[in-house]
């Protein structure tokens, strides 16, 4: 009985070895600034915020610098995304976004903008 025993132990070892243990989660892709900047585009509440801006100021875009995501963020803040030529916006311009990568849906949302 002690060698049947053995043989199942062994067993139940070598399954939990080869992945027999917990699902792991999924791991969030990065959000290139191409995305980036398509989801603000496709954002009723900033596209209205560029359009004001462009009234006072038509140098003036949104520029997206994107941290490193090498640790698979599931959450990106960005603060002072708009720039008026070379130059960072003044403060009454100035707008932040935050994007979240949605499990469930499988892609990257806006989940706040600011301005």
């Amino acid at each position: 009985m002690s060698r049947l025993t053995s043989i199942c132990f062994a067993a139940l070892v070598l399954l939990q070895s080869c992945g027999g243990g917990p699902p792991k989660a999924a791991v969030a892709p990065s959000l290139n600034p191409q995305q980036a900047a398509e989801l603000l585009n496709y954002n009723n509440k900033a596209q209205n915020w560029m359009k004001f801006v462009k009234k006072q100021n038509a140098a003036c875009d949104y520029r997206l610098d994107l941290p490193d995501q090498s640790a698979h963020p599931t959450t990106i803040d960005l603060d002072h995304i708009v720039m008026c030529g070379a130059r960072p916006s003044p403060r009454e311009f100035d707008a932040s976004v935050s994007y979240s990568y949605d499990q469930a849906q499988g892609k990257w949302l806006i989940t706040r903008f600011s301005s």
